[in-house]
């Protein structure tokens, strides 16, 4: 299933750590690794390039300056796939590595198109100063791009127990059968959560969950919980202590498929595990 995965890097501590999910996966799935780190093109020909280079104009000449700043960044680029290299032989993972140049979001978005998942930090360099919700880069990717989104935290943790969140829609659906191949591969148990307050309509969700699940080869159980669905959720996820809660995101109009859906959105602000998103 995930036969090649896609992992951004720039030398930050959170895509290193995108990394080491990665090669966890990899041995299960026998997949190469793809590396890729991205020279921001707006960091070479935008506006601030432009306005700097005006401000030290009489001290440095603009040329060299932003020759000076390229080389820079192709040696950051280098240094950060060199690390992720490294892990990936002391894994005996295979992997290769290109580095590219352009707008950041659009370069994984189409490097992705030839892999299977793309496992990203939760944010990259810029973490400190990095919004309320991903990142720029890694919104901007999920957006974008169909193929399913391995969102790394801070540090690494061995997988052990998977939490699905279920609803029988579609989005959910994907990500039932994406959490049960890897539940499958990694030999590990899953859970299947659905929250609802009628208590038939959860057990009808559940039940249809239960059907998706008889084709694969995995210890499971389902569990209902009522109340808000960001809180039931969050809390299950944290009393269970699961490593990895796989959810879909979803889009019920033309409009609404320009963002990624609230509940989804909520729940990777404030969970501290990985969560494979799924398109």
């Amino acid at each position: 299933m995930f036969k090649t995965i896609l992992v951004p890097v720039d030398g930050s501590d959170t895509s290193l750590v995108a990394v080491d999910y990665a090669i966890e996966l990899s041995r299960s799935f026998n997949s190469e690794i793809i590396g890729i780190s991205i020279i921001d093109i707006k960091k070479l020909a935008g506006p601030f390039m432009r306005d700097l280079g005006t401000s030290i104009g009489g001290m440095v000449p603009y040329g060299d300056f932003q020759q000076n700043v390229r080389k820079f960044l192709e040696d950051t680029s280098r240094a950060a796939l060199d690390e992720l290299e490294g892990k990936c032989d002391t894994a005996n993972i295979p992997c290769t590595r290109t580095i590219k140049e352009g707008v950041i979001s659009r370069e994984i978005v189409e490097s992705a198109k030839r892999c299977d998942m793309i496992s990203m930090g939760m944010a990259g360099e810029h973490a400190l100063w990095r919004d309320a919700l991903l990142g720029s880069n890694l919104e901007s990717v999920a957006r974008q791009t169909h193929k399913p989104i391995l969102v790394t935290p801070e540090a690494y943790k061995k997988i052990t127990k998977i939490l699905v969140a279920y609803d029988g829609s579609s989005f959910s659906s994907k990500a039932l059968n994406a959490g049960a191949e890897v539940a499958q591969q990694m030999h590990l148990p899953l859970t299947v959560i659905t929250v609802s307050d009628d208590r038939k309509s959860g057990e009808d969700i559940l039940s249809q969950a239960t059907e998706i699940l008889k084709g694969y080869d995995i210890t499971h159980d389902n569990m209902l919980e009522g109340g808000d669905t960001i809180d039931a959720i969050l809390g299950f996820c944290k009393k269970g202590s699961y490593d990895l809660l796989v959810i879909g995101a979803y889009g019920h109009s033309k409009i609404r498929e320009l963002i990624l859906g609230n509940t989804t959105v909520q729940l990777m602000r404030k969970v501290s595990c990985p969560v494979l998103l799924c398109r």
